[in-house]
Protein backbone atom coordinates (compact mmCIF):
# COMPACT_ATOMS: atom_id res chain seq x y z
CA UNK A 1 0.00 0.00 0.00
CA UNK A 2 1.24 3.58 -1.05
CA UNK A 3 1.44 6.10 1.27
CA UNK A 4 -1.03 8.37 -0.57
CA UNK A 5 -3.53 4.93 -0.29
CA UNK A 6 -4.63 2.26 -1.97
CA UNK A 7 -4.21 1.83 -5.30
CA UNK A 8 -7.28 1.45 -7.82
CA UNK A 9 -6.40 -2.54 -8.01
CA UNK A 10 -6.35 -2.35 -4.34
CA UNK A 11 -9.79 -0.77 -3.63
CA UNK A 12 -12.25 -2.73 -1.91
CA UNK A 13 -16.00 -2.17 -3.30
CA UNK A 14 -19.01 -4.27 -4.98
CA UNK A 15 -18.56 -5.77 -8.34
CA UNK A 16 -21.32 -4.99 -11.09
CA UNK A 17 -21.83 -8.76 -11.13
CA UNK A 18 -22.35 -8.83 -7.43
CA UNK A 19 -24.26 -5.50 -7.71
CA UNK A 20 -26.93 -7.47 -10.34
CA UNK A 21 -26.84 -10.60 -7.82
CA UNK A 22 -27.75 -7.46 -5.11
CA UNK A 23 -31.09 -6.70 -7.53
CA UNK A 24 -31.97 -9.58 -9.39
CA UNK A 25 -35.47 -8.10 -9.88
CA UNK A 26 -37.44 -4.83 -8.82
CA UNK A 27 -38.77 -6.34 -6.17
CA UNK A 28 -35.40 -6.69 -4.19
CA UNK A 29 -34.41 -3.40 -5.28
CA UNK A 30 -37.58 -1.85 -3.74
CA UNK A 31 -36.99 -3.71 -0.63
CA UNK A 32 -33.47 -2.28 -0.68
CA UNK A 33 -34.44 1.33 -0.62
CA UNK A 34 -37.28 0.92 1.99
CA UNK A 35 -34.83 -0.73 4.26
CA UNK A 36 -32.88 2.61 4.04
CA UNK A 37 -35.78 4.59 4.24
CA UNK A 38 -37.18 3.10 6.83
CA UNK A 39 -34.97 0.91 9.06
CA UNK A 40 -37.31 0.86 11.66
CA UNK A 41 -40.28 0.02 9.91
CA UNK A 42 -42.77 1.72 7.21
CA UNK A 43 -43.90 5.03 8.35
CA UNK A 44 -46.08 7.68 6.79
CA UNK A 45 -43.88 10.52 4.73
CA UNK A 46 -46.58 13.18 5.58
CA UNK A 47 -47.21 12.82 9.19
CA UNK A 48 -44.56 10.37 10.79
CA UNK A 49 -47.06 7.97 11.76
CA UNK A 50 -46.43 3.90 12.05
CA UNK A 51 -49.93 3.11 11.54
CA UNK A 52 -49.36 1.97 8.22
CA UNK A 53 -51.54 -0.11 5.85
CA UNK A 54 -49.66 -2.13 3.13
CA UNK A 55 -51.58 -2.34 -0.14
CA UNK A 56 -49.72 -4.71 -2.09
CA UNK A 57 -52.31 -4.45 -5.59
CA UNK A 58 -51.79 -0.94 -5.51
CA UNK A 59 -49.16 -0.14 -8.07
CA UNK A 60 -47.82 3.38 -7.81
CA UNK A 61 -48.83 3.87 -4.18
CA UNK A 62 -47.97 0.66 -2.07
CA UNK A 63 -49.36 2.22 1.20
CA UNK A 64 -51.80 4.62 2.57
CA UNK A 65 -51.41 6.34 6.61
CA UNK A 66 -54.34 5.13 8.56
CA UNK A 67 -53.86 8.46 10.63
CA UNK A 68 -53.51 11.16 7.91
CA UNK A 69 -55.12 8.75 5.18
CA UNK A 70 -52.89 9.79 2.51
CA UNK A 71 -51.83 7.54 -0.24
CA UNK A 72 -47.61 6.84 -0.73
CA UNK A 73 -44.75 5.19 -1.81
CA UNK A 74 -41.05 4.59 -1.46
CA UNK A 75 -40.36 6.86 -3.83
CA UNK A 76 -42.40 9.16 -2.17
CA UNK A 77 -40.70 12.49 -1.03
CA UNK A 78 -37.28 11.40 -2.13
CA UNK A 79 -35.17 12.16 -5.50
CA UNK A 80 -36.86 9.62 -7.07
CA UNK A 81 -40.71 10.91 -6.74
CA UNK A 82 -42.24 11.30 -10.10
CA UNK A 83 -40.03 9.29 -12.02
CA UNK A 84 -41.60 6.24 -13.96
CA UNK A 85 -37.83 4.46 -13.68
CA UNK A 86 -37.14 1.56 -12.14
CA UNK A 87 -36.06 1.26 -8.22
CA UNK A 88 -33.28 -1.33 -10.23
CA UNK A 89 -32.33 1.49 -12.36
CA UNK A 90 -32.10 3.66 -10.14
CA UNK A 91 -30.14 1.73 -7.79
CA UNK A 92 -27.49 0.99 -10.77
CA UNK A 93 -27.35 4.49 -11.51
CA UNK A 94 -26.59 5.41 -8.17
CA UNK A 95 -23.87 2.61 -7.82
CA UNK A 96 -22.32 4.23 -11.80
CA UNK A 97 -22.35 8.14 -10.38
CA UNK A 98 -20.63 6.92 -6.82
CA UNK A 99 -18.08 4.37 -8.05
CA UNK A 100 -16.98 6.28 -11.04
CA UNK A 101 -13.40 8.23 -10.49
CA UNK A 102 -14.56 10.77 -13.15
CA UNK A 103 -18.21 12.03 -13.95
CA UNK A 104 -20.63 9.84 -15.97
CA UNK A 105 -21.69 11.34 -18.68
CA UNK A 106 -25.73 11.42 -19.55
CA UNK A 107 -24.88 9.39 -22.61
CA UNK A 108 -23.16 6.65 -21.00
CA UNK A 109 -26.11 6.04 -18.69
CA UNK A 110 -27.61 5.66 -21.56
CA UNK A 111 -26.60 3.01 -23.15
CA UNK A 112 -25.81 1.46 -19.46
CA UNK A 113 -29.52 1.04 -18.17
CA UNK A 114 -30.88 0.90 -21.53
CA UNK A 115 -33.23 4.10 -21.46
CA UNK A 116 -33.19 7.62 -23.19
CA UNK A 117 -30.72 10.08 -23.13
CA UNK A 118 -32.87 12.75 -21.72
CA UNK A 119 -34.14 10.37 -19.00
CA UNK A 120 -30.56 9.59 -17.65
CA UNK A 121 -29.48 13.13 -18.02
CA UNK A 122 -32.88 13.90 -15.37
CA UNK A 123 -31.78 10.80 -13.42
CA UNK A 124 -28.25 11.97 -13.10
CA UNK A 125 -29.14 15.54 -12.92
CA UNK A 126 -30.92 14.30 -9.32
CA UNK A 127 -29.04 12.76 -7.80
CA UNK A 128 -25.98 14.71 -7.93
CA UNK A 129 -28.57 17.39 -6.69
CA UNK A 130 -28.97 15.29 -3.70
CA UNK A 131 -25.32 15.02 -3.30
CA UNK A 132 -25.42 19.14 -3.13
CA UNK A 133 -28.18 19.11 -0.51
CA UNK A 134 -27.03 17.52 1.74
CA UNK A 135 -23.24 18.89 1.49
CA UNK A 136 -22.08 21.60 3.75
CA UNK A 137 -20.33 24.60 1.95
CA UNK A 138 -19.30 26.08 4.84
CA UNK A 139 -16.79 22.36 6.17
CA UNK A 140 -13.79 21.75 4.65
CA UNK A 141 -11.23 24.58 4.15
CA UNK A 142 -10.96 27.99 2.10
CA UNK A 143 -8.86 29.09 -0.23
CA UNK A 144 -8.68 32.60 -1.53
CA UNK A 145 -7.06 33.84 -4.16
CA UNK A 146 -4.99 37.45 -4.81
CA UNK A 147 -7.55 38.62 -8.14
CA UNK A 148 -8.58 42.33 -8.37
CA UNK A 149 -12.04 42.28 -9.84
CA UNK A 150 -12.20 45.83 -10.07
CA UNK A 151 -8.70 47.13 -12.58
CA UNK A 152 -4.61 46.44 -12.29
CA UNK A 153 -3.52 46.47 -8.80
CA UNK A 154 -1.21 48.30 -7.28
CA UNK A 155 1.87 46.66 -8.35
CA UNK A 156 1.02 46.03 -11.77
CA UNK A 157 1.99 48.46 -14.45
CA UNK A 158 -0.41 50.05 -16.10
CA UNK A 159 1.02 49.96 -19.64
CA UNK A 160 0.68 46.44 -20.38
Amino acid sequence: MSPTGPRRAARKGLALSELENLFPDEVSAECWFANIFWPDGVRCRACGSANVQPRPTRKPQRYRCRKCRKDFSTKTGTLMQGSNLGYRTWAVAIYLLTTSLEGVSSMKLHRDLGIRQSSAWHLAHRIREAWNERADPRAGPVEVDETDPFGKGRDQRASE
